[in-house]
């Protein structure tokens, strides 16, 4: 009885475990669509359009020290920088 109780459990856990991965799978594939329809080089109306905010916000987020900018090409944001900057500076950025 323990035995077939502990199997139960097992292909509970196993189908429920699935579910979650693939629901977490398809959310990484909608991110990665969102993020890669832009451009390399980002331009503040890409970035009013990320960060759903308007322009005169945008300029307050790309003074941001550490705010990634391109070092070639004057008022563009490489995209994945900026993805990756936004992620790890979501939480800290109250006060703009």
């Amino acid at each position: 009885m323990n035995v077939l109780l502990d199997q139960l459990k097992t292909e509970v856990l196993t189908k429920e475990l699935k579910l979650l991965f693939k629901e977490a799978y398809e959310l990484g594939v909608q991110d990665s669509q969102k993020q890669f329809q832009y451009p390399h080089l980002l331009t503040k109306l890409d970035l009013t359009e990320i960060f759903q905010v308007k322009e005169a916000t945008v300029n307050k987020i790309v003074g941001i020290k550490g705010f990634p900018k391109s070092q070639f090409v004057s008022a563009r944001y490489p995209r994945d920088e900026v993805f990756k900057w936004m992620h790890a500076n979501s939480g800290k950025c109250r006060d703009i």
